[in-house]
């Protein structure tokens, strides 16, 4: 985290940035607004801390800048007593937050890595929203819009959210509408248990102090911390092993975390949503998780349907990828044929919509035609594939990913236009930065020319 600090009190600026150094936060100092504007406009920053009152260029008129013409960074302001009234004009200027002098640098530092992983998630969000059309759920079934009734009434609450489905049916696309709808102004912070290795679930999520164990060299907040005001998603959360249960219990209902080698716990405004692919109830009765758990995190319940019980909602999902990857590798695809889409509706999708998000995907890269033929789609998931029809010989073809049939396509493609990357992308209608990505993404050899 790079962050600068602005204020004429040479002392105050310099303790707190000896504070945050430890805390791995690279500080710049500035002693004027004039000389901060010069070093925003000079290099970036992930956050500024500003005082109000200053010399020439007062924190107020720098904030106006930043917010006008200045770079896209959160803004904390530090006043004292007496100047609340116009801390709470910077609040309505654009300030991301502010403190009254004197403060505990702790909360400063805790308000910091708030703000810059509210912004990277926003950032991340905004990305997201750009390569998907948004966080919304497509489907106009019966099961989807009693999901999107349910969403809708539960996302203002502060009540704790279940989210369960199989994989692929967009647990973390719902939990991020919930954190949308909420209002909640903090960071939506996403974290996937299955992923985590088991000895660092626990500083991953509480935190840890200076020296709690060995390589332990700086405090470090954990992501009940990190999500603070805004929600905290729990992916997968029948993966956490049973010692982590109770900590996380007493977490929940506490509303507060104790970091690794601390005496005392931090209060943390967070709401929880978790999700599962796993029957809890049967984790519960088989002792592989805490009854009491699965009770407090499922005060709210919201039941995913899999792809092959909403089958009407293919043509839709399917149309919202076709523009989407058709405008992402400027490709003019106009549809898809009646036949091809017939077959997907037919087929059981054990992938669910990601494993339809990655047909879609494939056969926009590999198409040659203004619409997608059923040929377009030769995808495989457990031994099943959309089409039903054999090839050329009457025999099956051998069971392989998408990713191999498109490394595949990709290989053939280079070797009959000789390596030569604009011919090769031209042919397979994408760019060339796309055709480069894929080249780097399959490690494909390329003789030198």
């Amino acid at each position: 985290m790079k962050v600068l600090i602005v204020d004429d009190e040479k002392r105050l600026a310099r303790s707190l940035a000896d504070f945050l150094e430890p805390e791995a936060v690279e500080v710049s100092l500035a002693h004027d607004g004039l000389s901060g504007k010069k070093l925003l406009e000079e290099e970036p920053f992930d956050a500024v801390v500003t005082d109000l009152r200053m010399p020439g260029l007062d924190g107020l008129d720098l904030l106006r800048w930043i917010r006008e013409s200045g770079p896209s960074v959160p803004v904390i302001v530090i006043s004292a007593h007496g100047e609340v009234r116009d801390a709470v004009l910077a609040m309505k200027l654009g300030a991301y937050d502010y403190l009254v002098k004197p403060f505990d640098p702790d909360e400063l530092l805790m308000r910091l890595q708030k703000a810059v992983t509210g912004r990277n998630a926003q950032s991340s969000l905004d990305a997201g929203r750009r390569k998907e059309g948004g966080p919304d759920l497509i489907g106009d079934s019966h099961g989807m819009r009693e999901v999107l009734r349910l969403v809708n009434r539960a996302a203002p609450s502060q009540a704790t959210i279940l989210v369960t489905g199989e994989s692929g049916t967009g647990k973390e696309i719902v939990a991020r509408m919930i954190h949308t709808l909420s209002g909640r102004q903090g960071a939506f912070v996403p974290v996937n248990m299955g992923a985590l290795p088991e000895q660092l679930m626990e500083s991953e999520l509480f935190g840890y102090e200076k020296g709690a164990f060995t390589g332990a060299d700086a405090r470090k907040a954990g992501l009940f911390e990190t999500a603070h005001g805004g929600t905290l998603f729990l992916d997968e959360i029948g993966e956490i092993p049973l010692h982590l249960q109770v900590k996380l219990l007493r977490a929940i209902q506490d509303r507060k975390v104790q970091r690794l080698g601390a005496l005392k716990g931090i209060p943390f405004d967070a709401r929880i949503v978790a999700a599962t692919n796993k029957n809890l109830e049967a984790e519960v009765r088989e002792g592989r998780f805490r009854e009491d758990l699965y009770y407090r995190i499922n005060v709210i319940r919201l039941s995913l349907p899999p792809l092959r019980e909403r089958r009407g909602d293919i043509p839709l999902l399917a149309g919202h990828f076709l523009g989407r990857f058709a405008a992402e590798l400027g490709r003019k695809i106009q549809g898809i044929s009646p036949e091809a889409l017939s077959q997907l509706q037919s087929y059981d999708f054990p992938g669910n919509v990601r494993e339809l998000e990655n047909a879609i995907e494939r056969a926009v890269i590999l198409s040659d035609g203004p619409v997608l033929q059923l040929r377009d789609f030769v995808f495989f998931s457990g031994g099943s594939r959309a089409s039903s029809g054999s090839g050329e010989n009457g025999n099956r073809e051998k069971v392989r990913s998408l990713a191999e049939l498109e490394r595949e396509a990709i290989e053939k493609a280079l070797l009959r236009n000789t390596y030569h990357r604009e011919r090769t992308a031209e042919e397979l209608g994408i760019t060339r930065r796309t055709l480069l990505n894929k080249i780097h993404e399959y490690d494909l050899s390329i003789p030198e020319r």
